[in-house]
């Protein structure tokens, strides 16, 4: 065989038809007329002249309009990360405008840092273990210990104000707030203090000042497993235990007015500020939920998570294991972690303001920083402070009034068939509905699904053979190149995709 007069050796040829000789032309241009795409009501000139400038041209397919957000913009990409190392594992952390607070597991120092430039102010000393209990209200810290002990502190001078010891076992939980009681204090405006314990089960209630003092109120009994959250409104202690309850108390006098039984254990809980009556919280089985203080219902959010770019898969399950801390904002996003993973998610809430049961929470992104653990996260501002077993703190600041711009989403759901890991191996069914509500001991959401999460999934492959060449042609093999085995034979993957669209049953081939 020849080519240009010089000699191919055959390796590997396939039939081909015989190439044709293309024909030339001269095509003359000088008189095409070609009619606009746009016809203008009024010519350029005229709408130049009326608005007082030149068109510029540059408002063409370039343009893009102008959004900017609310707050930070969660949803970006362009953030910027900072990050520094403690002595020890962090276990509790507090950010205000000016201190980043760093409490420790085993060690019973407590760290006081500059917010802007991660300089250490105090080494604050008196606890005698660690703990995971520590808010900043003003220039007074507040901390709870595994010594059993309650502690507040000045952040000028790093000196210990009070101490009290009234819980019998570790102090799992704390919640400082300023309320407004009527009947105590001047014109009923007093802070309020509260701490759950772990084992002893407790819960108690003190009033304090900006002096960082602490006089008990009362102590309240119910729960039968650790107290792991509280949160305060101006009529109401509202706690979750790991006894599978949230519980409503009379703020004034200590009277339990609910008793809520819940389908797992409750393992963080916060007001939801987005709706008023609200209380948004995680559970063992990693879902989020909704609680209507009024009627004391459940609502379960059921998320869609990310299982590859732009395509989402709904499920009960924000991270492979319990929500252990998350942060709301006021613009629309949930950042949550879990001591179980790695990962900080950030998720998108909408549709909430007209039917709750139609609220729909989104996947946006996973930070990916940490190498070990995660163990608790705070959001101050427009930055994620996060922190794991190897001590240390990573800073994710994200931008203010920049342009926005929505993270890619695809229309469609379920897109991917996902194997579930459970009982009886096979296809997680599929969760259709953005909530589900809560039927108690009898309810199914998070008990059958989706088993992971977006950080740690299966995707099915299936293998078939080819049906036909993949090139029509001559095809050269080099001899220097060969087959690792004569079994080997030609196939092609073929991801099995399960589409919202009946009629589009066909597969997809990559």
């Amino acid at each position: 065989m020849t080519v240009n007069g010089e000699a191919i050796q055959d390796v590997g040829v396939l039939n081909m038809a015989p190439l044709k000789r293309s024909a030339s032309f001269t095509i003359s241009v000088d008189k095409v007329e070609v009619n606009p795409v746009i016809k203008y009501a009024e010519p350029l000139k005229d709408i130049a002249e009326n608005d007082e400038e030149e068109w510029s041209g540059d408002e063409g397919d370039d343009f893009v309009e102008e959004v900017i957000i609310k707050g930070a913009d969660w949803e970006s990409v362009n953030y910027v990360v900072k990050k520094f190392s403690c002595e020890d594992e962090v276990t509790g952390m507090d950010v205000s405008d000016r201190y980043i607070v760093a409490q420790y597991f085993l060690d019973p120092v407590i760290d006081v840092f500059d917010r802007k430039s991660q300089r250490l102010l105090h080494h604050l000393e008196g606890h005698e273990y660690g703990g995971q209990a520590v808010q900043i209200l003003g220039q007074i810290l507040y901390s709870g210990s595994k010594d059993c002990t309650f502690r507040t502190w000045d952040l000028k001078t790093g000196k210990a104000l009070a101490k009290v010891s009234d819980h019998k076992d570790y102090i799992q939980s704390m919640k400082v707030k300023e309320v407004c009681i009527t009947g105590l204090g001047e014109d009923g405006e007093v802070t309020a203090a509260v701490t759950g314990g772990a084992a002893d089960h407790l819960i108690n209630v003190y009033n304090t000042n900006e002096d960082g003092a602490l006089t008990k109120r009362f102590t309240l009994e119910g729960h039968s497993g650790w107290v792991n959250n509280i949160d305060i409104t101006n009529t109401m202690i509202i706690s979750g235990s790991q006894d599978c309850t949230i519980k409503l108390w009379d703020l004034e006098t200590g009277e339990l007015f609910q008793s809520l039984k819940q389908d797992a254990e409750i393992s963080c809980l916060r007001l939801f500020p987005m709706l008023e009556g609200y209380v948004i919280f995680g559970d063992g089985e990693s879902k989020m939920s909704l609680l209507d203080l009024g009627s004391g219902r459940t609502i379960h959010l059921m998320p869609n998570t990310l299982v590859g770019t732009g395509r989402y898969r709904r499920s009960s399950k924000y991270h492979d294991k319990s929500v252990d801390t998350f942060h709301v904002s006021d613009n629309g996003y949930i950042i949550t972690a879990s001591s179980g993973s790695k990962f900080v998610k950030i998720w998108k809430i909408e549709n909430y303001e007209e039917d709750v049961t139609k609220t729909d929470v989104t996947e946006l992104q996973i930070l990916r920083d940490h190498t070990d653990y995660l163990s608790v996260i705070g959001v101050q501002k427009d930055t994620i402070f996060s922190t794991s077993g190897d001590g240390t703190i990573y800073l994710h600041r994200f931008p203010e009034g920049k342009q926005h711009y929505d993270m890619l989403r695809t229309q469609e759901r379920n897109s991917v068939a996902v194997l579930y890991q459970g009982p009886q191996i096979g296809f997680a069914p599929t969760v259709e509905k953005p909530t589900v509500l809560c039927e108690g001991k009898l309810c199914k959401a998070g008990k059958s699904g989706l088993a992971k999460s977006s950080s740690s999934f299966e995707v099915c492959f299936a293998l078939k053979p080819l049906s036909r060449s993949l090139t029509e042609g001559k095809l050269i093999v080099p001899q220097t190149i060969l087959e690792d085995s004569e079994d080997d034979s030609d196939c092609e993957f073929v991801i099995e995709y399960v589409t919202d669209d009946e009629e589009d049953e066909s597969d997809y081939d990559m």
